[in-house]
C-alpha cells in the first residue's frame, strides 16, 4: 500500500459502491408491476429481472475473491462500477424484456464483485485498533442499501417511469466511478494466481443450482426445485474435494478450519436472513393485509434503516473495545424478542407500532452482523483475508436467498391455506406473517 493511499477516502469509496450494489438488489421491487404492463409479461417471467441478478451476482462474488489478487485494485473496482454504469444504461433504454434481463446480468457482473472488493480494500486500510468501526461502515451500507432501494424507486416512479431508476442509479455509478478513480490506487498485493477452470464452472453451477432451487421450492416447481437442489449440492461437493487435491485452490477453504471464523459467518448468516426476509415481509403485510401503499411500506421501514446505519459504527467502536462475546448475545436476544412481538400483530396494527418493534429488531442485527464480521475476518492470518471475505460475501447472497424465500414461501402458505377455509385475503396475509 503506497504511502498517498488515505484510509478515509478508501472506505468512502468502499462504503458507497457497497451501498450501491446492496441498494440494487432491491429498488426494482416496487417496479414489478409497471414493468409487467408495460413490456406485457405476467408475473412468473418478470420474476426473472430479479432471480437473472441474483444468479449473476452470485457466481460474480468468488470470482472477484480471485480477481482481487489478479488484477490492480484500482483497475478491477473502476471494471465493477463500469460495468453498474453500462447495466444500467442498458435498462433505461431497454426496449423489451430480454434486453432488460441482459441490463440486469451485466449490472450483477458489476456488483457482484464490488462487496468482496470494498471489503478487502476495508480490511487492507483499517487500522488495527479500529477493524470493528471501518467494518461497521461497511455493514451499514449492506444493510441501508436493500432498505433504501424500495423508498427511492417508490418516490421516482411516482413522478416517471421505471426506464428512471435505471437512469438514476447510473449517474450514482457514475459518480462512485469518478471518487474510484480519483482515489483507489493499487492496495492488493498481486500474487497472479491461476485459474482453474473447472473450479470456477463447478462453483458457477453449485451455487446456481443452490440459489435456483431454493427460490423457486415453494413457487409449485418442486420438482424442478428438488433436482437443482441436489445438482448445485453435488457441484459445491465436488468443487470441496478438487480445492484439497489441487496444488492452487481457486478458493482456499482453510478459513473453515477456524472455529472462531465458522462462528462468526453462521452469525453473519443469521443476522442476514433476519434483514432480508423482513424487508420482503413487513412490506407485503402492510400492503396486503393493511392497505399501505408501496411508499408508505417503505417510509415505515425508513427508522429502522437510520437506526442501522447510526448503530453499526458504534457497535464496531465497541466491538474494538470490548470483543464480541455479550454485544453479540445482546444482539440475538433483541433480535429474537421483538421479531417474535412482530408475530402478534395482527391484522389491525398501525406504522407506529410497526417502527417500535422493528427498529430494536434491526438494531440488534447491526449488534450482531458487523461485529460478527470483524470477528471472523479478523481471526484469520492476513493472507488469508481475501479467501475470507470472498466466504463471506458468497453467504450474503445465499442467506438473502434462503432467507427471503423461506420465510416468504411460509407466507404464502399460510396465506393460502387461511383463504381455502374462507377467510379474506388481508386476514390470510396476516396469519401468514404471523407465522412467518
Amino acid at each position: 500500500m503506497t504511502s498517498t493511499i488515505k484510509p478515509g477516502r478508501v472506505l468512502f469509496v468502499a462504503g458507497y459502491a457497497t451501498f450501491l450494489a446492496t441498494f440494487n438488489e432491491t429498488f426494482l421491487n416496487v417496479a414489478l408491476n409497471p414493468i409487467m404492463k408495460d413490456l406485457s409479461v405476467n408475473a412468473g417471467i418478470v420474476q426473472w429481472v430479479t432471480t437473472a441478478y441474483m444468479l449473476a451476482a452470485a457466481v460474480m462474488v468468488p470470482v472477484a475473491g480471485f480477481l482481487y489478487k489478479k488484477i490492480r485494485t484500482s483497475r478491477l473496482m473502476a471494471l465493477s462500477l463500469i460495468l453498474l454504469v453500462v447495466g444500467s444504461v442498458i435498462g433505461g433504454f431497454a426496449p423489451n424484456f430480454a434486453v432488460l434481463v441482459v441490463a440486469r446480468v451485466v449490472q450483477a457482473l458489476g456488483t457482484g464483485m464490488i462487496v468482496p472488493i470494498g471489503m478487502n480494500l476495508t480490511l487492507a486500510v483499517a487500522p488495527k485498533n479500529k477493524i470493528g468501526v471501518y467494518m461497521g461502515i461497511i455493514g451499514a451500507m449492506t444493510t441501508l442499501g436493500p432498505a433504501f432501494g424500495p423508498i427511492v424507486a417508490g418516490a421516482l416512479l411516482a413522478h416517471g417511469t421505471w426506464h428512471v431508476l435505471f437512469f438514476a442509479l447510473g449517474v450514482l455509478a457514475a459518480i462512485c466511478l469518478v471518487c474510484s478513480m480519483l482515489w483507489i490506487g493499487d492496495i492488493a498485493q498481486l500474487t497472479h494466481p491461476h485459474m482453474d477452470a473447472l473450479s470456477v464452472a463447478l462453483a458457477a453451477i453449485g451455487l446456481i443450482g443452490l440459489l435456483y432451487g431454493v427460490s423457486t421450492v415453494f413457487s409449485g416447481q418442486t420438482v424442478a426445485a428438488v433436482v437443482a437442489l441436489i445438482i448445485g449440492l453435488v457441484a459445491l461437493a465436488v468443487f470441496v474435494m478438487r480445492q484439497r487435491r489441487i496444488p492452487e485452490p481457486f478458493l482456499n477453504l482453510e478459513p473453515f478450519g477456524n472455529r472462531a471464523f465458522v462462528l462468526g459467518v453462521l452469525l453473519v448468516i443469521a443476522a442476514l436472513m433476519t434483514v432480508f426476509s423482513m424487508n420482503i415481509l413487513l412490506p407485503l403485510f402492510m400492503e396486503s393485509a393493511l392497505g399501505f401503499s408501496p411508499l408508505q411500506a417503505a417510509l415505515t421501514l425508513l427508522p429502522a434503516c437510520i437506526v442501522s446505519c447510526v448503530l453499526s459504527p458504534v457497535a464496531g467502536k465497541v466491538f474494538d473495545r470490548f470483543g464480541v462475546g455479550w454485544l453479540v448475545s445482546v444482539g440475538m436476544a433483541v433480535i429474537a424478542c421483538f421479531v417474535l412481538a412482530l408475530s402478534f400483530t395482527g391484522g389491525s396494527t398501525t406504522s407506529a407500532r410497526i417502527v417500535l418493534l422493528y427498529a430494536p429488531a434491526i438494531a440488534g442485527c447491526a449488534c450482531v452482523m458487523g461485529p460478527a464480521q470483524s470477528y471472523a475476518l479478523s481471526s484469520l492470518d492476513r493472507r488469508l483475508y481475501p479467501h475470507g471475505v470472498t466466504i463471506v460475501s458468497t453467504t450474503f447472497q445465499i442467506a438473502g436467498c434462503v432467507g427471503s424465500s423461506v420465510f416468504v414461501g411460509i407466507l404464502s402458505a399460510v396465506s393460502v391455506a387461511r383463504e381455502a377455509s374462507g377467510q379474506s385475503a388481508a386476514a390470510g396475509a396476516a396469519a401468514g406473517f404471523d407465522a412467518a
